[in-house]
């Protein structure tokens, strides 16, 4: 079969193997009729439309009509001519994707549930089918794999095909084969399926590429933990290779690109794992590279040292510019604070002590009579409340997320210290939680939420002669077990805010039987979490459960040849596809979404201590 590709600019990948590749200019010039199939790849730029003039579309037009296959990609359609060729006519001058999805028609579903979402990233435009047959509709689908009809939801052809005399003309209103990129195609295998049903309803021999990741399937924690530190070292998140230049937060779910932004709490948390890993590993460069993420953080004042300010000893959030931190979130503070005081104990730094005591100080100084704490204090708003009215006045969040890893911040407290005030604040919290839950606020699920409840109890229930924190411990476990997948992970469940979509903060689920597992807020964290319940109870159950969301972690690590990639973990992985896919509604941290710190390095922290053989208490 004899094809031509006439594009826009040089495909970065072939639509179809062996196929002619010609600049579109060349097209009116063309003999058409020496060809079986003719591809038409227009321009993915927001900033100019490629259209086809009126002798072009009369030459195609009768090239298709005598038997010929016309495949076309964002070919602007607004006059007469070109829309009736093409199948479909233009509303709008070209978009560039953010939430929309794509979803299989039930006329043609080439092959999968009709109704099942797609994504992928960069232009669409919008328009009405004109004498086609749609297979692919575009629209504000908020479902996670399938989505029904629903009336009152506008929706526009994405990708349809048309018989036009002897001959067919298949046209897609978005960037499929000229795409810049390849992994934003997700997921995966729902797109091979889709190119194998426009291959075989057009008699073209489309093929998709080869995916951009694919899973190590390595259930080796030893090897999974060396993949992860040199995926810091090759995909762009350390500045300097040694640490000083810090850690960037993450690389971003929809683009793709290295977000350059510094965060103290992701610092410490790639701390905990430099180190640990160094210590397993014999690599003194690696517990280097530690000491220098937290001096980035010490010189480049992250920490407010101003004794007569309130806020002092809290860390900013980012890098902001002022001198005090302006949002104080409990979550990242207490990371920071355990991080130091645990690697105190550990290397002696007498810095750290330091550092990490102003923190546990100043939010001790602020925890509410509860033993719980506001989620989120602001610069003003502590300045005009001080440090004992912002303890008193300050709703308590009653969100584990938030608490669970104060009180543990707190236990490190009293490890270097000895000061019971801290342990009693944090037993007192704790079951303050227990006793509460169901008034909890959660954010993402109550997965995510209870996942986190477990750390402090498995260490804090010794001290508890009620034996209320170790009943508590199990009925969180056996909360988290009856979602528990076969695959070993923890599956999102009960999504608080199930409307929430288009904004930071969002779950990468919907609705219960989703099949998704969070890397990101849940299964990341509960590794570590689990093991402490081994270490701290003995009780075996906890060992296997974890050795099994161990194996799961190492066998859905990414390997690539993209440096960006190759070693890592993303948020959302989609058990039932095997594959990474979730809901996109989440617009600061999506399905894709590959953090340093939370992720990448709390991952590695969780086996590097199964490794080791040891507790972050200990």
């Amino acid at each position: 079969m004899k094809i031509a590709v006439f594009s826009h600019t040089p495909l970065k990948r072939e639509a179809v193997k062996g196929a002619q590749c010609l600049p579109l200019t060349g097209l009116g010039a063309a003999k058409l009729e020496e060809y079986d199939a003719v591809l038409l790849i227009g321009s993915g730029s927001l900033d100019e439309e490629t259209v086809l003039t009126a002798e072009e579309s009369h030459a195609l037009w009768h090239y298709v009509k005598r038997g010929g296959k016309l495949y076309a990609e964002l070919i602007g359609a607004f006059d007469f001519p070109s829309s009736r060729l093409l199948g479909w006519k233009q509303d709008f001058r070209k978009s560039r994707r953010t939430l929309e999805k794509l979803r299989t028609t039930a006329a043609n579903s080439c092959g999968l549930p009709p109704g099942s979402i797609l994504e992928w990233d960069g232009a669409f435009a919008l328009g009405f089918p004109v004498d086609a047959e749609v297979l692919l509709e575009l629209g504000p689908f908020r479902d996670t794999h399938v989505s029904a009809e629903a009336e009152g939801v506008k929706v526009c052809p994405a990708l349809s095909v048309r018989p036009l005399g002897e001959g067919l003309v298949a046209f897609a209103a978005f960037s499929l084969f000229g795409s810049a990129a390849a992994a934003p195609l997700r997921p995966y295998s729902r797109w091979a399926s889709v190119v194998r049903g426009l291959a075989a309803r057009t008699g073209i021999p489309f093929e998709l590429w080869e995916p951009p990741v694919a899973l190590s399937g390595e259930e080796s924690a030893a090897e999974a933990a060396h993949k992860s530190a040199q995926w810091f070292l090759r995909s762009g998140m350390l500045p300097e290779a040694d640490g000083s230049g810090g850690l960037y937060e993450n690389i971003h779910s929809v683009t793709g690109e290295v977000s350059r932004d510094f965060r103290p709490d992701c610092h410490a948390h790639a701390a905990l794992m430099f180190y640990l890993y160094g210590r397993y590993s014999g690599q003194e460069e690696w517990v280097r590279r530690s000491h220098a993420l937290l001096e980035f953080l010490f010189q480049g004042g992250y920490q407010e040292l101003d004794p007569s300010s309130p806020s002092y000893g809290f860390f900013k959030w980012y890098q902001f510019p002022d001198e005090q931190p302006y949002q104080m979130f409990t979550d990242d503070n207490a990371w920071v604070c355990l991080a130091l005081l645990y690697l105190y104990r550990k290397t002696g730094v007498e810095e750290y002590k330091r550092r990490g005591l102003l923190v546990a100080e100043a939010m001790l100084a602020t925890q509410h009579p509860t033993g719980l704490r506001h989620k989120l204090m602001l610069g003003p708003q502590l300045q005009e409340l001080g440090r004992e009215r912002a303890a008193l006045e300050l709703e308590p969040s009653l969100n584990p997320h938030f608490e669970s890893i104060a009180h543990t911040a707190f236990i490190q407290a009293y490890l270097v210290t000895g000061d019971s005030a801290y342990l009693e604040t944090a037993v007192k919290g704790s079951k303050e939680l227990l006793r509460r839950r169901d008034e909890f606020w959660l954010m993402y699920s109550h997965t995510s939420g209870y996942g986190r409840f477990m750390l402090p109890l498995a260490y804090l229930q010794r001290f508890d002669d009620s034996g209320e924190l170790g009943e508590g411990l199990k009925q969180v476990a056996e909360y988290l077990l009856a979602h528990k997948h076969s695959s070993g992970a923890v599956q999102e469940a009960d999504n608080p805010d199930p409307d929430r979509f288009g904004l930071e903060d969002a779950g990468v689920f919907i609705h219960n039987g989703e099949g998704i597992a969070d890397q990101l807020y849940t299964n990341n964290f509960l590794l570590m979490n689990v093991w402490e319940a081994w270490k701290s109870t003995g009780d075996e159950s906890y060992k296997s459960w974890y050795r099994e969301l161990a194996a799961f972690l190492c066998r859905i690590q990414l390997t690539s040849g993209d440096p960006r990639y190759d070693g890592g973990w993303m948020r959302a992985f989609a058990l039932e596809l095997g594959e990474y896919f979730g809901n996109n509604g989440d617009t600061g941290w999506g399905p894709y979404c590959m953090e340093s710190g939370w992720t990448n390095a709390m991952i590695p922290v969780g086996l590097l201590l199964g490794l080791l053989d040891e507790s972050i208490f200990d």
